[in-house]
């Protein structure tokens, strides 16, 4: 059975019971069968749950939720009034939730004038990330790395390979996540700039509720330089409102007596941790593909791209099997789209991503010859003093997640597992989701597990209250 540490694990998808019909949405189509309806609401089941936020997306009652931090936090005597230097980390994702109009440097200003003293973009710790993982994929230095190597940038891909997929986690690459690093150099870099400011908060501007719980509660419990997680849903208007003030008073500096953060960042008066425009190959990272094409860049590793879950199990299923062994590299992204899909993204995906893609094709177009590489800009503005793989790489391996373990002891679980075939095989097998369960061999396991009975199946009630109505009426004749 699960332990106490696996039941308590964090989790940032929460349910509203007040707002839940009990409407078996979120139960059909979650990917790893972690939601049940009982007693007319839904549970989530803690062991099983990945943090994917497809039940958020899913919801017609907006019954879920991302337990992310409040905004107002930042300011006054919130929590995170104790630190005296407050840096945002905008995902790269984040650069296309609004208009073209509006530049990557806008944005940046943005997020000064709502209440950060810095920003750090997620972006500038790709590079590194991206050249510890083309050495891990060199073959001929790591010749024992079973491949394909999976990427661990999405932290739902990881705990999805944790739960269903155990055999597959050495495949994924012993990498932090790009969140991680930004903080961690972001830290560095704010008490090398600022040594004055003793206590440097960090604060990630996430796209879905699976990079809350890394953040919050690191796989493999980890410690993590994030100090708070705000969504990109909650942050979304009061930012836009600051694009258009700051865009204003650029273009007009007198329509407001208060200076912009945009035009602060030129006084002496106000230190700011210096800021660069994202590159091209960077910002790629929010959509599906870009990681692996700033990871490959112009060499023979032959790489795939896989976004969308349903899509990604496919593919997993597939390097169990053994049929992608000649594939080095496999960038899986639980989300259609990449993390510009997220759930907790704003903007539709199809736009965000043509947004995201416009804005690569014009930094590139304005680099100027000669362009520092990827790397070197992290060795420039980040961590000079330390190789990649000694910044990136992670300190332990990824531990598996037994969720769908139905006993410790194996004589046991082998006599549940004939027993749950039996009861599956006596169902009606539609897969109706009635019944509270997301299929009938879920429901199967479950009255295994004592947590259901064969009469929460609608079909066989209905049978039973059939027979029931037969035998009193030919009782009566």
């Amino acid at each position: 059975m699960m332990g106490d540490k696996d039941a308590k694990r964090f989790h940032s998808v929460i349910l509203d019971e007040e707002a839940c019909k009990g409407c078996t949405v979120c139960v059909t189509t979650c990917p790893v069968e972690a939601i049940r309806v009982r007693d007319g609401k839904a549970r989530i089941l803690a062991e099983r749950c990945i943090d994917c936020g497809e039940c958020i997306r899913r919801c017609p009652n907006r019954a879920k939720m991302a337990r992310a931090d409040a905004l107002a936090e930042l300011s006054g005597s919130g929590e995170f009034s104790r630190f005296d230097w407050k840096v945002a980390l905008p995902a790269p994702s984040l650069y296309g939730q609004f208009s073209e109009r509006f530049t990557v440097e806008a944005i940046h200003a943005a997020l000064l004038e709502i209440g950060f003293d810095a920003v750090y973009p997620v972006s500038r710790a790709t590079p590194a990330i991206a050249a510890t993982a083309r050495d891990l994929l060199d073959r001929a230095r790591h010749p024992d790395l079973p491949r394909p190597l999976i990427s661990s940038s999405c932290p739902t891909i990881v705990k999805v390979i944790q739960v269903r997929f155990p055999t597959l986690l050495g495949h994924i690459a012993p990498i932090i996540a790009p969140m991680e690093l930004a903080g961690r150099l972001a830290k560095k870099e704010a008490r090398r700039e600022h040594p004055d400011k003793k206590n440097v908060g960090c604060f990630f501007i996430s796209p879905c509720a699976g990079k809350i719980t890394e953040a919050k509660a690191p796989i493999g419990d980890e410690s993590s330089a994030i100090d708070g997680v705000f969504s990109m849903k909650d942050i979304h208007l009061p930012l836009l409102a600051a694009l258009v003030k700051t865009k204003k008073q650029i273009e007009d500096p007198r329509a407001s007596e208060a200076p912009t953060a945009e035009l602060r960042k030129a006084s002496p008066d106000t230190p700011v941790i210096p800021t660069i425009p994202s590159l091209a190959r960077e910002i790629a990272w929010g959509r599906a593909g870009g990681e692996a094409e700033a990871t490959v860049g112009e060499g023979e590793i032959r790489w795939l791209a896989v976004d969308g879950m349903d899509q990604c199990a496919r593919i997993l299923e597939a390097v169990e099997d053994g049929k992608l062994k000649s594939i080095d590299l496999l960038e899986l992204m639980a989300c259609v789209g990449g993390c510009v899909g997220g759930p907790l993204a704003v903007e539709n995906v199809s736009l965000a991503r043509h947004s995201l893609k416009n804005r690569e094709t014009d930094l590139k177009s304005a680099a100027p010859r000669g362009e520092t590489t990827a790397k070197s800009v992290v060795d420039s503005r980040g961590d000079s003093s330390a190789s990649p793989g000694e910044t990136c790489l992670r300190a332990k391996p990824f531990p598996a997640r037994p969720a769908l373990l139905l006993d410790g002891d194996y004589q046991k679980a082998l006599s549940m597992m004939e027993e749950m075939e039996a009861i599956s095989e006596s169902l009606p097998g539609l897969d109706c989701g009635c019944c509270g369960a997301p299929n009938c061999h879920a429901l199967a396991e479950d009255i295994v597990r004592g947590n259901a009975s064969k009469t929460d199946c609608v079909i066989i009630l209905k049978e039973q209250y059939r027979e029931l109505l037969e035998k009193e009426s030919g009782e009566e004749s």
